[in-house]
């Protein structure tokens, strides 16, 4: 017997216990032990964004630490030629 997952309506009906597959994306039950899209086990290691978003919201963060950075740097350097 095959355990094909839950079902598209058992994910809307549960859709607060639901979480991302970190290899694939699929959306999967936080308890799952397995992706049911790609197979990897998962045993609960769900993400809580889908990838895509997990690794552009990092990004944004990384790029607004370093202009921050630079901004610093660069209001240093003024003040030392005054």
């Amino acid at each position: 017997m095959i355990d094909e997952g839950p079902s598209p309506e058992d994910v809307r009906r549960f859709s607060d216990e639901t979480g991302y597959c970190p290899a694939c994306g699929a959306e999967i039950w936080d308890a799952a032990p397995r992706c049911p899209e790609c197979g990897r086990w998962i045993d609960g290691a769900t993400e809580s964004q889908h990838p895509e978003q997990a690794a552009a919201r990092r990004k944004m963060m990384a790029l607004i630490a370093i202009l921050t950075l630079l901004g610093f740097t660069g209001l240093l350097a003024i003040l030392r030629i005054f």
